[in-house]
């Protein structure tokens, strides 16, 4: 069997924030936007919705379960639980990571940077044994002299290891997505440009600057000891302090241009900004403005149905190109399981179910399944499928029946 080279010695989940690589370097543009603020990867994580909607997306796709399943018939299939990609896909995607974990990680990957990669540990027959997520910032992608892909990873000692791309053996699972974070510079930045003002003003005490006036005459040096002074003894801890002036001196307060200015209605609009640059419905990162009990179902079904189905298809098609063989792919199938992530409430499930019963759609074990209920015994009558007596074919309709 082989393992992972010395770049994995520390196998935790770990982002190393602090060292990842300005936008520009990634390829996502980079200098100071309108608002006089640089947008880097890190930066843009400091923005709470940024944040949020970046973790909502990461935590969906990995919690929703990966199926491998194998076909059997004409658009039949089942669950490959016997495959060793089963467990890799499903459980464990190498002995110290879980697949939760390694999926959490490369989908916040794709989101920051645009891109994700896991190294493929085969044996020596050539199946599949662990997948070791790579930091994206350590691989550099270009194509060799005889135009053959090449991905050129840096190690933890500085030294690099190439591996080129193999069609029947891919070294590298690759995801590639573009990110948000290249097209919406100018929003993230004017988002992090608010901060900082909340900031300062809340560190002055959320008391605005002032003025200090005098009817005599101040050199420039008098004026900024005089500053310097005023400031030292009334900023930071020393707020709300009284203040004593001699030989004449005005205090005069500026007063706070928050109301004018519509603070509060310029965050709420950059987080709703964020949360549609992401495709995320406001609700799901605590925005409940809009959010009433008969559109917050709906609004998670298109969560579903309409955010995370793009993100799911690429990750299907990657793991279809780089984990299966060719003579595989008319054989199995690989597909993230969605129902697990619409779970309408307790009654309108059963109902669902019970409709789905008696049209014979169901049968009483598979509604059991549904509710993660243990099957009943198959001579009971568990796996029968079932349907009403009175419904008759539509030619029927109008003929006399026999014996009329």
């Amino acid at each position: 069997m082989i393992w992972p080279f010395s770049w994995f010695e520390r196998r935790s989940q770990s982002w190393r924030l602090s060292q990842l690589q300005s936008l520009s370097e990634m390829g996502l543009g980079g200098g100071e936007t309108t608002a006089g603020v640089e947008v880097t990867p890190e930066r843009a994580l400091s923005v709470p919705a940024v944040f949020a909607c970046i973790s909502v997306l990461s935590q969906d796709v990995a919690k929703t379960p990966i199926k491998l399943r194998r076909r059997i018939g004409a658009d039949v299939f089942e669950d490959a639980v016997d495959h060793p990609l089963w467990e890799i896909l499903h459980d464990l995607a190498n002995p110290e990571e879980t697949t939760y974990s390694v999926k959490h990680a490369m989908q916040f990957d794709l989101l920051l940077s645009g891109h994700a990669y896991a190294e493929i540990v085969r044996d020596d027959g050539g199946r599949v044994v662990s997948l070791w997520r790579i930091e994206p910032d350590r691989v550099f992608v270009d194509r060799d002299d005889q135009r053959r892909k090449r991905y050129r990873v840096t190690l933890a000692n500085g030294q690099q290891q190439t591996f080129l791309f193999d069609a029947s053996r891919p070294p590298i699972l690759e995801l590639s997505h573009p990110s948000p974070l290249r097209y919406c510079r100018e929003l993230i930045g004017t988002a992090l440009a608010t901060q900082a003002y909340v900031g300062r003003f809340f560190g002055s005490g959320a008391r605005p600057g002032g003025v200090l006036q005098t009817d005599g005459m101040l050199s420039n040096e008098s004026a900024q000891r005089l500053k310097e002074s005023f400031e030292s003894y009334h900023q930071g801890r020393n707020q709300h302090r009284v203040a004593v002036l001699e030989q004449g001196l005005k205090y005069t307060p500026i007063a706070a241009a928050n109301d004018s200015s519509q603070l509060n209605e310029t965050q709420a609009y950059l987080r709703t900004e964020i949360a549609g640059m992401f495709r995320v419905a406001p609700f799901k990162i605590g925005d409940l403005s809009r959010a009433n009990y008969s559109n917050v179902e709906a609004l998670a079904i298109e969560h579903a149905t309409g955010t995370l189905d793009p993100f799911f298809s690429c990750w299907e098609s990657a793991i279809r190109r780089d984990l299966l063989t060719t003579r595989q792919f008319g054989a199995f199938d690989v597909q993230f399981d969605r129902a697990s992530l619409i779970r309408s409430d307790i009654k309108s499930l059963h109902d669902a179910l019970a409709r789905g019963r008696d049209a014979g759609i169901y049968s009483v074990n598979d509604a059991r399944r549904a509710l993660g209920m243990n099957p009943i015994p198959a001579a009971s009558g568990g796996d029968l499928y079932q349907a009403n007596g009175n419904l008759r074919p539509l030619i029927e309709l109008g003929q006399p029946q026999e014996g009329a």
